[in-house]
């Protein structure tokens, strides 16, 4: 005959086997975000390595755009300041990820920062068709610079 707390292990075992069975990746509804990203279309990343706007980030203003590239600029930095894994702890993720479940972001810091880059110089671009100050991405990304970005008007536009 089975004792309650024999009844009680049992209960707990049965639960957790339940959320293991969830399909991985599964994420519940959420209508709030479900709102956020209806009607973006297009955008992402190229073949190429190009970043490519979607269509609200094609209608962003000026204002929006700029502070978009501040915030990509001191989180880039931040980035290059962390400290990287190990080529052994990145593969013992790899290959545990599929077995245990889990993400993969920073697995590939090179790519990820690839991708920000991209990103940056599309809105920075965005920024020159609409005549509004530019960053210097170059200038602003050097390693070491701790200073505030700020756009620069180009020469041509004054």
């Amino acid at each position: 005959m089975l004792k309650p707390y024999s009844l009680i292990a049992l209960a707990a075992a049965g639960a957790l086997a339940g959320c293991a069975a969830a399909t991985p990746g599964f994420s519940p509804p959420n209508a709030r975000a479900d709102k956020l990203h209806k009607g973006s279309e297009g955008g992402g990343m190229a073949p190429d390595g190009r970043y490519v706007l979607n269509d609200q980030e094609g209608k962003l203003d000026c204002r929006r755009l700029s502070g978009s590239i501040h915030v990509g600029i001191l989180q880039m930095r931040e980035d290059a300041a962390r400290h990287r894994p190990s080529p052994v702890a990145v593969q013992m993720q790899k290959m545990s990820a599929p077995v245990a479940g889990g993400s993969a972001y920073g697995l590939d810091p090179d790519g990820e920062a690839a991708r920000t880059r991209a990103r940056l110089e599309a809105f920075n671009a965005r920024l020159a068709e609409k005549n509004c100050p530019t960053y210097d991405l170059a200038a602003e990304l050097k390693p070491g610079n701790t200073d505030q970005p700020t756009p620069v008007r180009s020469k041509k536009g004054r």
